[in-house]
């Protein structure tokens, strides 16, 4: 009896241990709306202008328009905005998406389409990030005019998973660290399911 005792305690130790927080597991593809920033991430006065599953429209002309793409199990997007003025601070407005995979390896050739998307952007500079997802790229632009607004745009990837922020609001108003601050509290949510 305590032969096959020190044998099956190991075996059910390990067992749970796999079975964890969730670390190594997949992310569902269902409640992919709670896998996205809210407006009560971002408070008031933000408001949903648009919230749903992602469609042929939100990744039209990209390198990732093929919305079945590497075994792609589902999406959301939801895009926030505010009132302001040109001495408003933060963003304006915010779109955050979730891309959801059969496996790792999905995420992975999503998140390079990600990075060509975003290196392709007129203008756009690279911008360093870091604890971000297993890995992450971003970079900023600048619309100019009377006012430039400035533009960041983060993507990440979390096992499965692919997720976006991007945020603009007038240049000198808005940061690097006020869009990195929403995406970190996107890839709770990530990290969470």
């Amino acid at each position: 009896m305590k032969k096959s005792l020190f044998v099956v305690l190991p075996a059910f130790v390990l067992l749970l241990s796999a079975c964890g927080s969730g670390g190594a597991s997949k992310i569902a593809s269902t409640g992919l709306q709670g896998l996205v920033l809210r407006e009560s991430d971002l408070g008031a006065p933000f408001s949903t202008v648009v919230a749903g599953p992602t469609a042929s429209l939100d990744v039209q002309g990209t390198p990732r328009s093929d919305l079945h793409r590497f075994d792609r199990r589902g999406g959301w997007v939801i895009r926030l905005n505010r009132p302001g003025t040109k001495s408003t601070r933060g963003p304006l407005v915010v779109a955050s998406t979730v891309d959801v995979f059969g496996g790792s390896g999905g995420a992975k050739q999503d998140l390079e389409l990600f990075r060509a998307q975003l290196s392709r952007i007129p203008g756009s500079k690279p911008v360093s990030v870091s604890k971000l997802g297993s890995d992450a790229t971003a970079v900023t632009s600048i619309q100019p005019g009377g006012l430039p607004v400035r533009s960041f745009m983060v993507a990440w990837r979390d096992r499965n998973a692919v997720a976006s922020v991007t945020a603009n609001g007038f240049d000198g108003k808005i940061t690097w660290r006020d869009v990195l601050r929403l995406a970190r509290r996107q890839e709770r949510k990530l990290a969470n399911a």
